[in-house]
């Protein structure tokens, strides 16, 4: 084997400079466990060997990338001494970059309990004070000498026994040559990728753990900093904050005369006390997110092709909202919103993106006592949502690709079908005893709308069953999107079928809502001026549970972010918020509903809808419209004949955005 693998002196180097590095950043990183062994704790010995086994992969992702320049220097039309001399020279000084990084990595810990990140270029502003700041603070020269120590040591190390390799002899056969370049070349792909599932390793999965100190264990330094680097500058005016405070905190129902009230600290928090009976009953909670189920496209919004017969069923055995509508369009956004009662704002990238904004509270974690599940067909680092669920949700059991006896049929992972009744499995074998909580996330209906041999009953239709231009009357664009929507509803069916078979669903609120909607693709059961909300906002909410909620149609304005507080409230339990979601049984919150959203995309705008009026604002030109879209003519832009309601939905907008800004940096547990 050995013949196989180094039977070359640039596989031998290559091989031993990898594992120079995997030794070096170990080292480093049981350094760091060990200088900070008081931030272990009871609570949190658990996650130490998963997040060290975390940090090996993203060690050995950062040595495979280093590995790139050896690989072009040693393939250089040279003699071997100048290559030599080169990787000597050259991974000196990359290793005493390294270890300076390292170095001030355990003082940016130290000082606020982060790893190293992009935002330490904002100190190279003022290099003056940061270094005197440093000088104060750290013990200086001790570091510097350790530095420049490990930079010797480097050398050495690379000199005496790294780059000799490269004028060691060798044989062996063009066979064997061939073999160990290929097996080098896999393992290195497999190095960089870091996973041996569909998605690649993200920083995302150190936050796994929902303790703090273990997930900046598992980060590896110099990756981070890259990771983080579109994200250096937060983009929150926090002048603008506080003009918008009275405006917000009135939306939100903080009474000017509470304590709460607090312009000056931006104190958006509010509480609110549970319900000692509902309590004592601890009724189970399951919210299911159905992939892109816009309103417009079910029977509920008018669709007269069928595409939704068990929601539609549904619907009329719960409660259904009638107007509801999500943040923003993309998936990623949706179920941030969803989780955190937030509205993803983030321009560079998706918030569960971002490591800057991982920690964030959710109503989800009120429900003390719960045990807590998140389903999904594909994996959960699709859109690094993974560290937004595990980081903010103590407990949770994460079910994704590989945790599943079915098969996976495209780049989403399992059939919804098999994702329902695979949930439905380990529901009815979990521990009875205790009430919980999960989180359901369908995908099915997205392109490539595979539709799986394996769907028990369902049945495709044809252009003999129906035409091609009534599907598209109906915004459909193709049969195959159509199917797909049919075997999500399908799905959804069968789910609530074996539910109702349970023993745990008397005493089990659901809430089934869309993620977002899709082009409207001129659907004949829309008016003009309700296009622009139907291409992203609008979808149907229904609320099941004939135990505690009355069968009906709300027509209240409600948002996806409201979903969680109304969760806790619904569960009985006591809970705390600082962010947009509003319970929507709440009366003392019904004098004004609104529903805020914003299109990410070009032209990016903000809007508003309330119960009379739907207002849309594009902050680049300073552009907005007003439309009474309850009067005769809802088509008709009347920001001129009321000037008052256009500056007042203006005014909120404007607040609930730069608010949304602000929030997603300042809205730590308060669990």
């Amino acid at each position: 084997m050995k013949n196989k693998f180094l039977n070359t002196p640039k596989l031998k180097f290559l091989y031993s400079l990898l594992l120079f590095q995997m030794a070096t950043f170990t080292f480093f990183r049981l350094i760091f466990l060990a200088f900070f062994h008081r931030e272990i704790s009871a609570s949190n010995t658990a996650y130490i060997g998963h997040a060290l086994y975390l940090g090996f992969k993203f060690d050995l992702r950062l040595a495979m990338i280093l590995l790139v320049p050896a690989i072009v220097f040693i393939n250089l039309p040279m003699k071997t001494f100048s290559k030599i001399r080169i990787n000597n020279i050259f991974y000196t000084i990359l290793f005493g970059l390294i270890s300076f990084l390292y170095v001030t990595d355990a003082g940016y810990f130290g000082y606020l309990k982060s790893r190293l990140n992009a935002t330490v270029i904002q100190f190279l502003k003022n290099p003056a004070i940061s270094f005197e700041m440093v000088r104060e603070t750290y013990p200086w020269p001790l570091l510097l000498l350790i530095i420049v120590g490990f930079t010797v040591l480097a050398y050495f190390i690379m000199s005496r026994f790294v780059t000799p390799l490269l004028e060691t002899w060798h044989a062996g056969t063009k066979k064997d040559k061939v073999i160990s370049i290929t097996s080098f070349f896999l393992i290195f792909a497999l190095g960089i990728y870091g996973s041996s599932k569909w998605y690649p390793l993200r920083w995302s999965e150190a936050f796994a753990s929902p303790d703090p100190f273990t997930s900046n264990l598992a980060l590896n330094p110099v990756l981070y900093v890259a990771d983080t680097y579109n994200f250096r500058v937060s983009d929150y005016d926090e002048e603008k904050v506080h003009q918008a405070y009275p405006v917000v905190a009135t939306f939100l129902g903080i009474d000017k005369n509470s304590p709460n009230y607090d312009e000056k600290h931006l104190n958006f928090i509010r509480e609110y006390p549970g319900n000692p009976e509902r309590q004592k009953q601890h009724p189970n909670v399951v919210v299911i997110i159905m992939e892109s189920m816009g309103y417009y496209k079910t029977g509920l919004g008018g669709s007269k092709v069928n595409p939704t017969p068990n929601l539609d069923k549904l619907a009329s055995e719960s409660l259904l909202f009638t107007k509801y509508y999500t943040p923003t369009v993309a998936t990623a956004r949706s179920l941030f919103a969803a989780v955190t009662s937030l509205p993803d704002i983030s321009k560079v990238q998706t918030g569960s993106r971002n490591p800057f904004v991982v920690n964030q509270h959710s109503s989800i974690g009120e429900l003390k006592g719960y045990e807590k599940y998140y389903f999904l067909g594909g994996s959960a680092n699709w859109g690094n949502i993974r560290g937004v669920l595990s980081y903010n949700i103590p407990g949770l059991h994460i079910y994704e690709e590989g945790s599943y006896k079915s098969k996976r049929v495209d780049v989403w992972g399992i059939s919804d079908l098999n994702l329902f009744k695979e949930s439905m499995g380990v529901f009815n074998e979990r521990d009875l005893s205790k009430p919980f909580f999960a989180l359901i996330q369908s995908s099915g209906f997205h392109r490539p709308y595979t539709i799986p041999t394996d769907n028990d009953s369902f049945k495709a239709l044809t252009t003999k069953d129906i035409s091609e231009k009534e599907i598209r009357d109906y915004g459909f664009d193709s049969m195959a999107e159509f199917n797909a929507m049919r075997l999500q509803d399908y799905a959804l069916g069968k789910f609530f079928e074996m539910a109702r078979k349970s023993s745990w669903y008397e005493n089990t609120i659901f809430f089934v809502f869309g993620d977002h909607s899709l082009p409207n693709n001129g659907a004949q059961n829309l008016q003009d001026w309700e296009r622009n909300i139907s291409n992203g906002y609008h979808v149907p909410l229904v609320i099941h549970s004939p135990k505690y909620i009355k069968a009906g149609v709300e027509t209240k304005i409600a948002s996806e972010m409201d979903v969680m507080p109304t969760a806790a409230a619904l569960a009985g339990v006591p809970y705390k918020t600082r962010s947009f979601g509003r319970d929507l049984f709440n009366p003392a919150l019904d004098q004004y509903r609104a529903a805020f959203s914003y299109n990410w995309s070009a032209p990016f705008h903000l809007s508003l809808l309330d119960n009379e009026f739907y207002f849309e604002y594009i902050p680049y030109n300073g552009q907005g419209k007003l439309i009474h879209h309850t009067a005769p003519n809802p088509n008709e832009d009347v920001k001129t004949q009321f000037p008052d309601k256009y500056r007042e939905m203006e005014t909120l907008s404007k607040g609930l955005y730069e608010s949304a800004k602000y929030l997603l940096h300042h809205n730590p547990h308060l669990y």
